[in-house]
């Protein structure tokens, strides 16, 4: 899925709305901030591979609330950006 059309954008937004604004998919959403290293730590390993795995998941994370946050328009422009 490349979200090059303001459609394709509506449709995976309002599915990630539909997940993550319940409280139980909050609750999920916690929990993969937690195990995502969202919020960095004191114990973080500054270990090269750990370094890079906490970085993938936290632009996961954020990428999820960002297409949950913006306008689909905001979206595209940022997906014709990259």
């Amino acid at each position: 899925m490349k979200l090059t059309t303001v459609d394709e954008i509506k449709g995976l937004q309002s599915n990630l709305i539909a997940t993550f604004e319940t409280p139980q998919g909050k609750s999920v959403m916690e929990y993969i901030e937690q195990i995502g290293s969202w919020y960095p730590r004191m114990s973080d390993s500054g270990e090269t591979n750990e370094i890079i795995a906490r970085d993938a998941n936290r632009r996961l994370i954020g990428t999820i609330k960002t297409m949950m946050k913006l306008t689909p328009e905001q979206i595209q422009a940022l997906t014709q950006e990259a």
